[in-house]
């Protein structure tokens, strides 16, 4: 859906490409309803409506994203699915250095050797810090210009209602974190989870937040 949304932007270029790198968006799927998973045979039976949310800190991205949506509103897309809504959501500003955050779905966090789950607090932290200077390095080289001064250490101030998820994924299982988790740093680096996303695969429906409370 994401590909269909981009079109012929210069964004989709990605698609082509054989590593792409850090997805400059963020999304998350949710379903109505699950009625049935068959992980052998990688089908999911579902209850429409789905509801697809993105995210992303581009005005030129998401523009062209609702522009798009617009020309294919009540048209086929994907799946024999029609896009029946678009709701564009306010446009949150992070002003706070402290936020309590909502991981949407899943979000998965690369550590040292492995995927991380909700039980270290330090390695959390570290993964956190290293996907958000690694990806704001590649945006500003690949994508386009940002401030530098975006990144500044990120702090784990709360992750106990964080919880362990496991994804079935390109026939493989990854482990993720859920729920919820407070972080602190300057309000550009919180903005910038906010709108890009938490780990990796953010570009594969993984880090997508949403603000419970700012601190």
């Amino acid at each position: 859906m994401t590909k269909t949304l981009l079109g012929d932007s210069p964004f989709s270029q990605r698609f082509e490409e054989p590593a792409p790198g850090y997805s400059p968006y963020v999304f998350s799927i949710h379903f109505s309803k699950i009625h049935r998973v068959i992980p052998e045979q990688e089908i999911m039976i579902i209850r429409p409506p789905v509801f697809m949310t993105f995210s992303t800190g581009l005005f030129d991205l998401m523009t062209h994203v609702c522009n798009r949506a617009i020309v294919m509103k009540d048209k086929d897309t994907v799946l024999g699915l029609n896009l029946d809504q678009i709701q564009l959501l306010p446009n949150k500003k992070i002003r706070s250095n402290a936020v309590k955050f909502q991981v949407v779905g899943h979000a998965v966090l690369r550590g040292r050797d492995d995927y991380l789950d909700n039980t270290d607090a330090s390695q959390i932290e570290e993964a956190i810090n290293t996907h958000l200077q690694t990806k704001l390095s590649f945006l500003n080289q690949k994508i386009t210009p940002l401030n530098n001064s975006v990144y500044s250490p990120i702090k784990v101030i709360e992750y106990r209602e964080l919880a362990k998820g496991v994804c079935q994924h390109y026939g493989g299982k990854i482990t993720s974190i859920r729920g919820n988790i407070t972080l602190a740093g300057y309000p550009a680096s919180l903005q910038f989870l906010y709108d890009y996303g938490l780990g990796v695969r953010t570009g594969q429906g993984f880090g997508l937040l949403e603000v419970v409370k700012q601190l």
